[in-house]
Order: structure tokens, then sequence, then C-alpha cells
């Protein structure tokens, strides 16, 4: 009896310890990543459109309600000039966007708090 009461609790704490391990290695690990991609964004305003640059994305197409944008380019390199992403480069100087050698919109950057808000009062329509 004393022989399988051994057994018993030397396989429960193995398991514990392994479990234990793997809970620790997961927190860690997302807790890394959380980290990695907490930079500051940059709001840009490009005409009439509203954008927001990460490390890693172009960002655009904000929604007022959600508070959030649909649509993700991925940035393929930052120059000292340029930001190049697809087949498009914004100049870092001069804010201009430039598609196949033509300026299609000029970009300001802009605040958070200059993002649009929903109206206070609400719709009339």
């Amino acid at each position: 009896m004393e022989i399988f009461m051994k057994t018993i609790f030397s396989s429960i704490s193995r398991l514990f310890f392994a479990y234990s391990k793997f809970i620790i290695m997961v927190t860690m690990l997302s807790g890394l990543t959380t980290v990695a991609q907490s930079s500051e964004a940059t709001y840009l305003k490009c005409d009439s459109g509203y954008y927001r640059l990460t490390g890693t994305y172009l960002e655009s197409n904000y929604n007022i309600r959600s508070k959030k944008f649909a649509f993700k380019y991925d940035i393929w390199s930052y120059g000292e000039n340029f930001i190049r992403f697809g087949k498009s480069q914004l100049n870092r100087n001069n804010g201009e966007w430039i598609i196949d050698g033509k300026v299609v919109r000029t970009c300001k950057k802009i605040s958070h708090d200059e993002l649009p808000k929903i109206n206070q009062e609400g719709k009339l329509f």
C-alpha cells in the first residue's frame, strides 16, 4: 500500500510541475509580444482620410463608432526619406504619398485627439 501511495504522489507531483512550467512559459511569451508591439502610433490626415502609422503597419479606413482602423498595409521599409509599403511610398520630409511616381495625396501629422468623433447631440436624420 505504501508503494502504491508513493507512485500516485510522484505521478501527481510530476504532472503538476509539468503543467505549471507550461503555464508560466505561455504567460511569459504572451507578455513579451505585448511589450514588442506597444510602441506609440503616429496619426496622419491625408486629404479627407485618416491613417495610423505603427512600426509594422499603415492602417486606414477609420471607423468613428468603433474607433478602429479597418485595413492594414504591411510596411516594407523605413528609409531616411521614405516609408515604403506595397507600390506606394510616403515622403517623410513633406508628407507626399507617392504611387508609381505620382503624388496622389498629401499627409499631415495629427494627434490622437484630432481624429473625428461622433457628434455629442446625435444624428438629426
